[in-house]
């Protein structure tokens, strides 16, 4: 029988977690929902199983506490997952996980191995849940209780067998979120998440992290969420139970919405605000993950403040029609930019661009920049470099080679924005200019124009923060210019100049504007 069981979390830790890498890998992260998800659903199947989670953003010396965990707990079934950004880290940890006890059934998930499989069965994991896992992962408990061997036919896995990596058919994801029970909040400690934020830009020791749908109805080519079929939703009477039983009543009142894109359909979203509104009186609500701007409108943004709204994010990625179409995400741009306008007077918001297309050319992503450079109420404007991830349209499209598709995969590992005077690892660079025209040395002159005419956009530093003014106490004002800008000794005085430099260019003296300095 599996009696204990051990899933860890992979990130980096916290000693290594400010070392160069960009805002996203830096320090931010939220709960480990997809595990406690799992977790949730074991013990409903296997109410004696003992589970444990280690997550190593909490960690201080991730290997150190990964040993110390596995000797004396002893799991005999280790369970590792992660983002393909931290890759290397997983592969490392497996290995001291194989070395400690060679005899526990090493199982990946989570987006790297689901992605990445052909490259880790056999040599880094035993088997690799393929996609969401609460199913898969109560049936191999099933199987291995049965059998005490793994499976080699289990719908929804990769597995090593007669020498080489087995896909088995797909499993359908769960249609009817209902069935699942809520995530396992009992396996974590709030307070291993003291000093670490997530990409609301709020504490992670004071926030719950709510999944109310899954999936998403657009079919944007470089998204994982691609090959789902539609967004499917929890009921809204059981978001509110467990933000009710589950969160509110253990003191937490900050929520933080996980949902690939929470507003579609509409009229479900304003039903769960509205039932918020209801219910609840004293808490914050955000969505760091993504709404769609074209589908919000002005009821659903009254919803929103009246909910408590802090923090969203509204995502673009290009103000070009063409490439709108080629990436099969169909934004209605005019009508995206009226509602960031609104929205970004009333939240802190951060927008999501993207450059490097395949096909796109320097003129294309320059109206990207000329785009986000006129919405000036934005608190966080976020510019991301495509990346290519296997298993997504976007992989498919390229068609690449051998060489170029263990190159872009390789890529994965590595930072996602380094520092300006860097050179960038851009995909682009490995292909032809006929299918990528824009160049690793243009993406760095991008960034450059990024930086110069909207992260240092004086107009736009000033209106966001009188935003950031209505939602935030000077000390969480003062946190959130340390993540924006990585800086982790920014405060009264650093922002006292930065407002002053912000203000510059329009007092005048002598009929003629100040000069400008710049920091």
């Amino acid at each position: 029988m599996i009696e204990r069981i051990l899933l860890v979390d992979i990130e980096l830790d916290r000693n290594t977690s400010r070392q160069g890498l960009d805002y996203q890998a830096s320090g931010n992260t939220h709960h480990p929902l997809g595990l406690m998800y799992l977790t949730s659903s074991v013990r409903q199947a296997y109410p004696a199983t003992e589970i444990k989670i280690l997550h190593t953003a909490t960690c201080n010396d991730s290997e150190k506490e990964l040993v110390g965990l596995l000797e004396q707990f002893q799991p005999q079934l280790v369970g590792v997952r992660s983002l393909s950004l931290f890759q290397s880290q997983l592969k490392h940890l497996s290995k001291i996980v194989r070395a400690k006890i060679p005899s526990a059934f090493l199982i990946g998930g989570g987006p790297y191995p689901s992605s990445s499989y052909s490259e880790i069965v056999g040599s880094h994991v035993d088997l690799v849940i393929i996609g969401e896992g609460e199913k898969t992962f109560v049936e191999l408990i099933e199987k291995l209780n049965e059998t005490k061997t793994l499976p080699t036919n289990l719908a929804g896995t990769a597995v090593w067998l007669d020498g080489q990596v087995k896909k088995n058919e797909g499993r359908p994801v769960v249609e009817n979120l209902d069935e699942l029970p809520p995530p396992d909040y009992n396996l974590i400690n709030f307070n291993d998440y003291q000093g670490i934020f997530n990409l609301a830009n709020q504490s992670t020791q004071t926030c719950a992290f709510i999944e109310s749908s899954r999936g998403c109805t657009y079919k944007c080519y470089y998204c994982h969420a691609a090959l789902s079929k539609t967004v499917r939703r929890r009921s809204a009477h059981l978001v509110i139970e467990e933000m009710a039983e589950h969160y509110h009543k253990r003191g937490l009142r900050d929520f933080v919405f996980v949902d690939d894109i929470f507003n579609v359909p509409k009229k479900i979203a304003k039903d769960i605000l509205r039932r918020i509104i209801k219910n609840f009186h004293d808490i914050t609500l955000n969505f760091s993950n993504g709404l769609r701007a074209d589908q919000l409108d002005d009821e659903i943004l009254d919803l929103f403040e009246e909910a408590g709204t802090v923090q969203m994010s509204l995502a673009f990625e290009t103000a070009t029609p063409r490439l709108q179409k080629l990436i099969v995400k169909h934004l209605n741009v005019s009508k995206a930019v009226e509602m960031t306008e609104k929205a970004s007077r009333r939240f802190i918001v951060r927008t999501l661009s993207m450059v490097g297309f395949p096909t796109e050319t320097l003129e294309e992503a320059e109206a990207t920049i000329q785009l986000s450079k006129g919405l000036t109420y934005v608190a966080e404007p976020g510019l991301s470099i495509v990346r290519v991830y296997p298993g997504t349209p976007l992989f498919d499209a390229l068609n690449p080679t051998p060489k170029e598709a263990r190159l872009i995969e390789e890529q994965t590992s590595s930072a996602l924005l380094t520092k300006l005077v860097d050179q960038p690892s851009f995909y682009g660079d490995y292909f032809p200019e006929e299918k990528v025209p824009i160049r690793g040395k243009d993406i760095q002159t991008i960034r450059w124009s990024w930086m110069r005419d909207i992260f240092h956009n004086k107009e736009r530093i000033r209106n966001s923060h009188t935003v950031l003014e209505k939602h935030l106490k000077k000390d969480q004002i003062l946190t959130f210019y340390r993540n924006l800008y990585q800086k982790p000794d920014f405060d009264e005085h650093s922002l006292k100049s930065w407002l002053n430099f912000a203000s510059r260019d329009t007092r005048k003296t002598d009929g003629k504007k100040e000069p400008v300095t710049h920091h």
